[in-house]
């Protein structure tokens, strides 16, 4: 297909799944360079170009995000890249597609007339990384415990678009699965659909039941009062975007086996996460040139 023939793309930093977006997005006709990969996560198709170009028409930037300090989500590169090594591709009319910016950031590349959009707030991708975070955790979870989920007590944390389909793997595998949540509304959601339900506030009545623990929640729920309470065993998994709601230094004082795993989709399932982002980018590619439309309908 030629969707996207004449389009310069550059994607800067990410994780495997950016690299098999790279792909994706050569097929459709674009011309792609990939930034920020000095460790090889795959053999790339010949099209696809190593470095930075001149000049881009898109700049993608990975669905993790940038932090607070400017630095891109980029695993695999060298050294560590900022927006500011970047500035010679932000020009006016450019597309700059990243899933979180922070709002000075911004604001800055829309004072310099780039359009840009932030994916990371899209409910279509949200819903579908739903479900490769989801497998992930679950494969994290089974090789980092002596537990099997099947038979355990398990903890929920929150009941939005990552925890619903994670709470249902854990159920179809035969855990017995908790939920944790702020709203009322939220805890009879969750009993309706046959699971366990409790307020945030009283995870720690019930922490030393729990054998995993799996947080979508971007705030401290996990305190250190609450980890203290656990028993030494558990495994606890935490989805939420950085810094994540555990206290990681309070889990390490007491031995627990917790982990932030920011970018799960990218890591453990990369081809199947590539080709969500590359079904929902080309649409808002077409739309900033005014072509509208969506893939499918090339």
């Amino acid at each position: 297909m030629t969707l996207l023939a004449g389009t310069e793309i550059a994607i800067v930093g990410g994780d495997a799944r950016e690299a098999c977006l790279a792909e994706e997005l050569l097929v459709l006709g674009a011309e792609v360079w990939l930034y920020g990969f000095s460790r090889p996560v795959k053999k790339l198709a010949s099209g696809v170009r190593a470095g930075l170009p001149q000049r881009a028409d898109v700049v993608i930037l990975p669905l993790v995000g940038v932090g607070d300090d400017q630095a891109v989500y980029a695993p695999l590169a060298k050294k560590r890249i900022y927006l500011k090594d970047l500035q010679s591709l932000f020009l006016p009319s450019v597309l700059v597609i990243c899933g979180k910016l922070p709002g000075a950031e911004r604001k800055a590349l829309e004072e310099k007339q780039v359009t840009v959009i932030e994916t990371a707030a899209l409910e279509e991708i949200a819903v579908l990384n739903a479900i490769p975070t989801a497998e992930g955790a679950l494969a994290y979870a089974i090789s980092h415990s002596p537990w099997t989920l099947f038979g355990s007590k398990i903890l929920v944390t929150g009941f939005g678009r990552c925890a619903q389909p994670l709470a249902r793997a854990l159920k179809a595998l035969g855990a017995e699965v908790t939920v944790a949540v702020r709203r009322r509304e939220a805890a009879a959601a969750a009993r309706a659909q046959g699971f366990g339900a409790i307020a945030l506030s009283e995870i720690m009545q019930h922490a030393g039941s729990f054998r995993f623990v799996f947080n979508t929640v971007p705030a401290p729920v996990l305190d250190r009062k609450v980890l203290a309470a656990m028993t030494g065993d558990v495994c606890i998994v935490d989805l939420a975007s950085q810094p994540g709601g555990v206290d990681f230094a309070a889990a390490e004082e007491f031995s627990l086996h917790a982990v932030l795993l920011p970018g799960l989709p990218g890591k453990t399932v990369p081809a199947a996460a590539g080709k969500i982002l590359a079904d929902v980018y080309p649409h808002y590619i077409l739309l900033h040139k005014g072509k509208g439309g969506t893939p499918n309908e090339a």
